[in-house]
């Protein structure tokens, strides 16, 4: 498939060959989205994911609240950061000022980028997170995006880090030398022991890591208190041999500061990494209860929360705790911190041990989010054993997703030198993130550039994503600056940013060598097919068509039936939009010639909406699309690069949407919290189909809806380059009723409903065709129609 196909063309409309018969007088193949108006009229000048943009549910089903949302979040954020990070800081660049400042400094970048993440997360509320937002802005070079954030998610998509400071503060408790089989072992065991409680036993994994994630809140604010405690009150403390308490005045705040630049960056990276977890929530939102709103709320009350705390707990640090301690205690600074405050035994022995278990949540809560973006990225089939690793069975879980992120998070545990495992973890994650950061910044610039009609429920603030992209590009550079004091016989200072740079390199050297050198050596041509697993989840498999640039389903078996229909001139006023599912209306129009896109909408809508509002009584009417027909049937001509093909008549027997994508379309084009109300209220869609000439070439024809079961429709999953849709075709049966109107004129329109929310025995839906009369002669001008689809709304009818 080139890119001449145009992303009109679906890569995939399922095969119906064993389980459908499309049937009219002239039938040819399954319904495709563009041809029966399930699409834009036009097709998308740019990384239009039209369909993706709709909130997807997932297999598992929407079981996280507000409170386990926020949890997600802000357990995430709290892990071992706060508890490790600020001892290795201080020590990195040497003085409490310079260390406070860039935590509020991480604070700033950090609200930056989720400000961001906001943006793309409300705008296309899906799970993926990243995955999603770059392949919606970058969807060329094709498959680029999706094969990078693939490999820095399978690479570098690891919970290691938690898992080193729990085994290290397990050992502090119990007294226990630390030494590097005993700490690696017991990292990998909590790393295993989280894997299977996520990968068989769901629900109780949440209800577990929510418990965890309240523990770690309640310690911090804890922790805060003590040390204001220590501070006022000044306790008599035996225990410590009249060593001096921490911070006694702000003079020498900046005493000792290191200002290389190389290091400021990888504190930096330490202080992203402890805010990490922010957009958490993004990667799960198949799994969220009112996506958006939830989305948003969560986001900004843990960017608060964390704020807070974190700033009070290094205060805290530094009031309690002497300078040169926390320089030399390394990621044990709040081990220290309790054993000053209480004392050796419930200060060493119980709060460490809490600390302990904050970490082992913040594991849980990585894993838990980590293995989804893991198993989507199988779902599109940028994995090897897509199908096996996309499946949530046995136990309905992502236990494919547990597994890919669990064997890099074992590795990366093992294999570094146990003394410096933890910082190079954090730097080594910290610096692809940046490329991302940037990417994902520069995109959300340009889409407000290219795409302004985009439904953005949040918005970021334009200079807050600029002076994001200006520090991400600052830091990529800094770690090439060499440190003032090199640590003497440790790894080169600029390891970090070679090892990110080479895995970059390796996503981009693997996306070139599979998806451009080995097709084009192989003669053929990736392309994407759809399959829905025993569970229910649609995955999408990467597959070679049997010819080059064409795919193999682009051609389906054609099955023809010969029917009865019935023309309803003189007898219009029996037949009803609840009754039949189609009603014909007198209606003369302004609007005459339909041959200016703008003029149609400033005039021919709105007399649309109050001619729906008339026949149906509805409240509000928002129309979505409208399509113009006149070239021959199932022709196409493209009138140029990136302009509205010319469509003829579609002799396809199909209705234009599932139950499922007729619901979807009412978030996708109204905001979250309108649309929320309104599906709370009867829905429907209603085509208004009129002549732009009098009809005397293929007529449109519509199945009474009553004679058409529901075991009778079959849905068809559409893949096109950048989105997907869903469709019904229709099993032929002998008792479908058939009807049309012969010579209608443009006085006149047909209203056919393609879906109503209402199942008390009105009609819901009518599959229709155009059809070619055998009566019609060779000369007869082919036919000029044009067709609007409106979202009909009756908020008020609730039963």
């Amino acid at each position: 498939m080139t890119a001449s196909h145009d992303e009109d063309s679906p890569l995939l409309g399922a095969d119906t060959a064993d389980r459908a018969s499309i049937r009219s007088p002239s039938i040819l193949k399954p319904p495709t989205e563009a041809d029966e108006e399930d699409g834009p009229s036009s097709p998308p000048e740019f990384g239009n994911i039209e369909d993706d943009v709709l909130p997807e549910e997932s297999v598992l089903g929407r079981n996280i609240d507000w409170k386990s949302a926020y949890i997600i979040a802000i357990s995430r954020v709290i892990g071992s950061g706060i508890f490790a990070v600020p001892g290795v800081i201080l020590t990195s660049v040497g003085s409490i000022g310079l260390s406070l400042s860039l935590w509020v400094l991480g604070a700033v970048v950090v609200a930056c980028g989720l400000a961001v993440s906001l943006e793309y997360g409300c705008m296309l509320p899906r799970s993926g997170g990243d995955k999603v937002y770059l392949e919606f802005t970058y969807p060329w070079p094709r498959y680029f995006a999706s094969t990078m954030v693939a490999v820095q998610a399978v690479l570098l998509g690891f919970t290691a880090s938690n898992c080193i400071i729990f085994s290290q503060y397990v050992h502090f408790v119990f007294d226990v030398e630390p030494r590097d089989f005993s700490k690696k072992a017991l990292a990998v065991g909590l790393l295993t022991a989280i894997t299977i409680i996520h990968g068989v036993w769901y629900r109780a994994g949440i209800r577990i890591q929510n418990f965890l994630g309240w523990i770690k809140v309640g310690l911090v604010i804890f922790m805060v208190f003590a040390a204001l405690y220590v501070v006022i009150f000044r306790p008599e403390q035996k225990h410590l041999e009249d060593k001096p308490v921490g911070l006694q005045s702000w003079e020498g705040l900046w005493e000792g500061s290191d200002w290389n630049l190389g290091t400021l960056a990888t504190s930096l990276f330490k202080v992203f990494y402890s805010y990490a977890g922010l957009s958490n929530l993004n990667n799960v939102m198949n799994e969220v209860k009112d996506p958006v709103r939830t989305l948003r709320s969560v986001s900004l009350t843990a960017l608060v929360t964390a704020c807070f705390l974190y700033l009070l707990a290094n205060l805290a640090y530094f009031a309690v705790v002497p300078i040169e301690d926390i320089k030399r205690s390394g990621q044990l600074v709040s081990a220290l911190f309790f054993e000053r405050v209480f004392g050796p035994n419930v200060g060493k022995r119980f709060l460490p041990l809490a600390v302990a278990l904050s970490a082992g949540g913040n594991v849980m809560v990585v894993t838990f989010a980590l293995a989804r973006l893991n198993q989507e990225i199988a779902r599109a089939g940028f994995l090897p054993f897509s199908r096996l690793l996309s499946s949530s069975k046995p136990f309905n879980a992502p236990l494919g997703g547990l597994i890919v992120h669990y064997i890099p998070s074992v590795l990366v545990i093992v294999l570094p030198p146990s003394s410096e495992v933890y910082s190079f973890i954090l730097e080594v994650e910290g610096y692809p993130g940046q490329v991302f950061a940037v990417a994902t910044s520069i995109g959300l610039l340009w889409l407000r550039y290219k795409r302004p009609e985009l439904k953005r429920p949040f918005k970021a603030w334009i200079p807050a994503v600029i002076f994001r992209i200006l520090l991400c590009f600052a830091l990529l550079a800094a770690p090439f600056f060499p440190p003032s004091h090199p640590k003497p016989g440790g790894l080169f200072y600029a390891t970090y940013a070679i090892v990110g740079v080479g895995i970059l390199l390796f996503g981009a050297l693997y996306w070139l060598v599979w998806t451009v050198l080995l097709p084009r050596l192989g003669g053929y041509s990736l392309e994407e097919k759809q399959e829905v697993l025993d569970d229910g989840t649609a995955i999408t498999v990467l597959t070679r068509p049997t010819y080059v640039n064409k795919p193999e389903t682009f051609e389906r078996p054609k099955i023809s039936h010969p029917v009865h229909i019935t023309d309803v001139r003189g007898r219009e006023s029996e037949f009803t939009l609840d009754g039949n599912g189609f009603q014909y209306v007198p209606h003369v129009a302004q609007e005459k010639d339909f041959v200016d896109d703008e003029h149609i909408k400033a005039v021919y809508y709105p007399e649309t909406e109050q001619l729906l509002k008339d026949v149906t009584g509805a409240s509000k009417i928002f129309i979505f699309d409208h399509t113009i027909r006149r070239e021959p049937a199932d022709k196409r001509a493209t009138t140029g690069p990136g302009k509205a093909p010319l469509r003829g008549p579609v002799n396809r027997v199909h209705i234009d949407q599932t139950y499922s994508a007729a619901l979807s379309r009412v978030p996708h084009h109204l905001p979250a919290e309108e649309a929320s109300e309104l599906l709370k209220g009867r829905v429907q869609i209603i085509n208004v189909w009129r002549p732009i000439k009098t009809v005397l070439r293929d007529p449109l024809a519509i199945a009474e809806a009553s004679s058409v079961s529901e075991d009778e429709l079959v849905p068809i999953p559409l893949i096109y380059p950048n989105r997907k849709g869903e469709t019904f075709a229709v099993r032929y049966s002998p008792g479908h009723k058939w009807y049309y109107k012969s010579g209608l004129t443009p006085q006149e329109v047909l209203l056919i409903k393609c879906f109503d929310s209402k199942t008390d025995g009105r009609a819901r839906r009518v599959p229709h065709t155009a059809f070619s009369d055998p009566r019609t002669g060779p000369d007869v001008p082919k036919r000029e129609s044009i067709e609007v689809r409106a979202l009909v709304f009756h908020p008020e009818d609730r039963d």
